[in-house]
Formats: C-alpha cells, structure tokens, sequence
C-alpha cells in the first residue's frame, strides 16, 4: 500500500444546472491528477459541456458560476468529456478520487458512468475532502471550499469555476494529507476506514470559534483607522474603516450576522493589520484608497472596474463620458443619472409619453415600462399633486428641476425606517403590475434621487480643489484637508481659525474640463461629501473653503448638505 503523499489521485469538479441529475445537467467540468508530495498538478483539463437541446441555464444558475454563453462555444458532449476524464487516470478500474462535497458530484458522474459504461463497474474510488475536513477541523465556522482553502493559506477568486476549484481543493488535499499522516492515517485504505468510523461527539459551539486569538483585535488601539484582513499566506481579504479599531474589529467576531459571506470569510483571517488615521472622515477615505488599490475579494460591492463619469445635456436627456460645450452638466456616476429629469422635463413640455420616456421618466428598465393608459392615470396624478408644474416658473425646465428639489427635500425630512422599508418594497423588478398610485409614486422618488445627482455633482465640483477645516462630534481635535484636483494633499491638525490658501483663488468655469473627473475621483469626493455631512448633521464643526477669502456660511452649508 502506498502512502497518501504518494499516491496519485483525482480531483474532480463540475458545476451543474441543478441539484441532481434529474433536475440538471452538467455545465461544466475540471479534473486534474495531484500527488501530496509534489507541488504541480497533471493530466488538467477543463471543459464547458454541451447542454440538453433547448436547455436554457437559468438566470440564478448563471449568478451562482458566472457561466457565459460566450465562453460555452467550444463546449464538448458529456460522453467525451466522460471519455476524457477516464483516461486522466489511465483507465483504472478504481481510481483514487477526492471531491470536496463529493455527493453532489459523484451523482452526475455516476449517471453518465451508466449511460456511457454501463457494463463496467464504476471507476472513480472517492473520498469526501468536506467529511475529511469536518473530521480534522471542527471548530471551523465554515468548511466550504473557499473557507477551508483561505484557511489553510490559499488565495481562492471568488468566481465559481470548476478549473479553479479543482485548484483549490487539490491545494487542500496536500494539507489534508500532511494533517492525516499526523494522526497515523497514512495510507488510502486507513483513510476510508477512518472516515468509516464514527467521528467523536464534537458538538458544535453556542458561538463561532474563529481561527484567529481574540488577544490579537482586542488589542488593537481604540482610535480611528482602517483595518485589513489578511490569510495566512498574507492575501488581503477585506478593508474596513472603524471610528474605533479594536471595536470595530471585534464585532466582526462577536457578533452575530445574516451576512453570508462573513464567516466565511472570518474562517480564513489569520491577522489583523490597522493603520490608524486623524479621524473618521479621513478613515473612510482611506478605506477607499485601500480597496482601490488592493481589490480585496470581500469588498466586491466597493469595486467598479468602470473609471468612467458621464456629463449631461441641458436637456438632461442625453449625455457623453468627456465634457464639452454640449455635455456640460456633471460629473455624474452613470450615463442614465439625469435621464429621469430630462424625461419628465420632456413630458411637462407637451412630449407625447411614448414608452422611453415612460421608462425613464419612471426610472425602470424598458423591460417593467408601465402601459401608456396607466401611465397617463399616473402622470395626471403626479400633475395634481405638484401643480407648480404647469404654473410655476416660465421655462419647464425650471418647474421640473423645482418640484423634484422640493421633492428631495420633503422625502429627507420624511425618511424613516418604515419609509426604507416601502421603497425597497416598491422594486419595479419585484412586481410587474403597474397601477397609477404606483406611477405616481415612482415618478416622485425618481426624480428626488435624480436631482441629488444633480446637486452632488455641482458640489463635487467646489470640493475638487479645496481646504477643510473640520471637528468630529465629542472632539477636541481639529484637522485640516487640502483637496487639490480632487486628491487628499495634505491632512494636519490646525487651529480653528485657518485661513485660507491663496492657492485656492481661481476662475469659475461653466464646462468641465475633459480629464478633470474620473470614477476614482468621483467616489472619493462623493465619501468625502457623505462624510463631512455625517459631521454637520450630528453636532460637529465643518468649515469648507472653495476660493474664497472666507468660508462658506455656515446657513448655506447646511443648505447644500441637506441637497447632496
């Protein structure tokens, strides 16, 4: 009998359309051959398979392995690619086989072992890595693929391919392996019989049990900062900001969450890296910088690979990604941002409603439109409730832009949780049926965060080049900013009563200047924004200098935070 470490054995992945074969096919599927005591994998492959004539993967399916149709075009049929994993292993009657969940798998793999052999027995002798795992580490919160690989020191992409979960899983098995020969289990036969064997009682923490000592957060500085989580190979895993470190890091891992991705995640934090900063203001703006730069896997939602920003026309219909005499007003985060505003501004200007500016005027996709008999109900009830709109200022523009301000300022002042609660209950996506409240509805909560964009995108222009003097609530420390083309120069402490920079004097310009704004810009200055208004709002000190010999006043300040 050969030893683990050297014997070679077979890894195995698939990703399906369902849960069995009776529900799914095989969509995809990876394979390569790994010995313990060597580093490289051999004999890999990996294929996309043919799909059942008139098999539609479905959109959940499609979100869960990020399957393109387009990558499928050289897919081969199931009986090759049986035909080919077969020979992976030289024919063998009974080939050493580990999978990491290996029931599913071994279900699909069985069904065309009897479609396409049916006279042999069959060929693949497998282990479970999963059971394997369970048995060695059970204090793991999570002992999935990717927990368990992070956890043992390999980087896995959170992409759901089958070539790189075989990667995966063979990187597990080495450590599975060296783990194993430690407790005496050295062979393939020992194996089976240990995993035959019932496991000792090991029931299960009231709370997770997280790899990594609470000693090492729990002694990080209370000051603000930003915190990153590292592997045990030194993989950046996730960037936060904190208002407090060694708070906020330990409610990571005291607290309880419905998040799907933290304990697994947390199954994998090794250490704790902090870089304490002067405040939280400038703790979220170096979160920022971080994730840019680093692209951490569970920051995915922070991530844009987009660095474009959009100016619209006077219109507020049309819009181009370069500023110029008639793309003018921006920057703005999305070429569709202002397309509500220039749809109803449309509308209030006598345009027949057909079903674009329905769309946009509602702000849904073509594809949850409202039919132009309820939209018409809803329209005229929009009219009713906001008749300034055809009484109001002499251009429509003017009247559009005026009710959706009133708009934004109403719903902010408004806001609750209940409300939240309605707007997320009110997706159009959610529900297909259109009646003329809901019309009405939509029109004005669309408008509202149109016109944010609208203002925010003004005042990021003023904050691109300027000084902050702020003074975060409850402290006694003030801290200065200079924001110069639209990047953190410089952040030092400061006297209250600063004067400001003469580098500051400058020529107001109608039209942006291409090149002036990108993405990375935007998403700083709209932090910083969010920020300095989180300040304002609850009791501390902003003062803000754009070019002036003073700042701002501190009434219309106010103003202006209440509009972006």
């Amino acid at each position: 009998m050969r030893a683990l470490a050297e014997l070679d054995v077979l890894i195995v992945d698939c990703q399906t359309t369902g849960a069995s074969p009776a529900f799914g096919s095989v969509l995809e599927l990876a394979w390569g051959v790994v010995r313990a005591s060597r580093a490289e994998l051999s004999a890999l492959e990996s294929h996309f398979i043919e799909l059942p004539p008139g098999h539609v993967v479905p959109e959940q399916v499609r979100r869960l392995t990020g399957y393109d149709p387009a990558a499928s075009a050289n897919a081969i049929s199931d009986a090759d690619a049986w035909q080919r994993l077969r020979s992976a292993v030289a024919g063998a009657p009974s080939a050493p086989t580990a999978i990491h969940y290996a029931r599913f798998e071994l279900s699909f793999l069985r069904d065309w072992a009897a479609r396409f052999e049916p006279e042999t027995p069959f060929a693949l002798d497998a282990v479970c890595v999963h059971a394997i795992a369970r048995r060695l580490y059970p204090d793991l919160p999570r002992q999935s693929l990717r927990a368990l690989a992070g956890f043992l020191g390999h980087g896995l992409d959170l992409t759901r391919s089958s070539l790189g979960h075989v990667e995966a899983t063979a990187f597990v098995w080495r450590k599975l392996c060296a783990e194993l020969a430690a407790r005496g289990v050295e062979t393939w036969e020992a194996l089976q019989a240990w995993l035959a064997t019932r496991a000792p009682a090991n029931p299960r923490p009231k709370k997770p049990k997280y790899p990594i000592s609470p000693a090492r957060y729990k002694t990080l500085p209370s000051e603000p900062g930003v915190y990153r989580f590292l592997r045990s190979n030194g993989d950046v895993l996730y960037v936060g900001k904190a208002t407090s470190l060694s708070k906020r890091t330990a409610s990571h891992f005291s607290a309880r969450t419905s998040k799907q991705l933290a304990p697994e995640m947390l199954t994998q934090v090794s250490d704790i890296q902090a870089t304490v900063v002067g405040s939280a203001l400038e703790a979220a703006l170096l979160e920022h910088e971080t994730i840019r730069a680093l692209r951490p896997p569970y920051n995915v939602q922070l991530t844009t690979t987009d660095l474009r920003v959009w100016y619209a026309s006077r219109d507020l219909f049309a819009s181009a990604a370069t500023p110029d005499e008639t793309y003018y007003i921006g920057p703005l985060p999305s070429e569709y941002s202002l397309r509500v505003l220039g749809a109803q501004l449309a509308l209030a200007d006598g345009a027949s409603p057909a079903w674009p500016l329905r769309a946009a005027a509602v702000g849904v996709s073509d594809l949850w439109t409202p039919d132009e008999a309820v939209f018409n109900l809803g329209w005229a009830q929009f009219l009713a409730r906001h008749r300034e709109l055809e009484s109001g200022a002499p251009s429509a523009r003017r009247r559009v832009l005026d009710v959706a301000r009133q708009l934004l300022l109403t719903r902010a002042a408004a806001k609750t949780a209940d409300d939240a609660a309605a707007d997320q209950a009110e997706e159009p996506e959610k529900t297909a049926h259109w009646d003329p409240e809901r019309v009405a509805r939509h029109l004005e909560r669309a408008a509202a965060q149109a016109y944010q964009v609208y203002r925010r995108a003004r005042w990021l222009g003023l904050l691109h080049d300027s000084d902050i003097v702020f003074r975060e609530p409850g402290s006694t420390r003030t801290r200065l900013l200079r924001v110069r083309d639209g990047e953190l120069r410089e952040a030092v402490d400061a006297p209250l009563a600063l004067p400001p920079s003469t580098e500051l004097t400058r020529t107001r310009r109608t039209t942006p200047r291409a090149g002036e704004f990108d993405r990375e810009k935007y998403d700083r200055l709209r932090i910083l924004s969010t920020e300095l208004k989180r300040i304002q709002r609850d009791g501390g000190l902003v003062r803000i200098y754009v070019g002036r010999t003073r700042a701002i006043p501190a009434a219309r300040l106010l103003g202006i935070q209440r509009l972006v």
